[in-house]
């Protein structure tokens, strides 16, 4: 029998390293092989924390749209970049009911990431004025 090799990139990052920016062009979503990674706001709230087995990064490139948050290694990472055209092509295969699912997931995602952020900046403008100097 015949095998095709599979090759397949493995990318790794060391603690408090970035693995992209809010604004970065977005040609990979990436698998977590192993490690954390932390998901920040433009203005550093930490939005969410990813492990092992999840994926992140699936937005910009299913919307065709740049980073709209940051990504930082919280440990030392082994992730496995999965290609643009790879999540058009999964998305494309899956049903249609699926993909209106998915893809209003991600509006949404980014929906709760800019009103998570405003709350922050409120909340902060807030306290800020409190007069609680005791």
């Amino acid at each position: 029998m015949n095998k095709k090799k599979i090759g397949i990139n493995q990318l790794k990052f060391s603690k408090g390293k970035k693995i992209y920016s809010k604004g970065d062009v977005a040609h990979f979503a990436y698998y977590v092989h192993s490690g954390q990674v932390n998901i920040y706001s433009p203005g550093g709230l930490l939005l969410g924390k990813i492990g092992e087995g999840e994926i992140f990064g699936e937005r910009g490139p299913s919307l065709e749209e740049s980073r709209s948050v940051t990504a930082e290694a919280d440990t030392n990472c082994i992730l496995y970049p999965i290609s643009e055209k790879t999540l058009k092509q999964k998305l494309t295969e899956a049903d249609p009911v699926v993909r209106a699912i998915v893809r209003s997931l991600l509006m949404r995602l980014n929906d709760i990431n800019l009103k998570s952020e405003d709350f922050w900046r409120s909340l902060n403008v807030v306290t800020s004025l409190s007069d609680d100097k005791d």
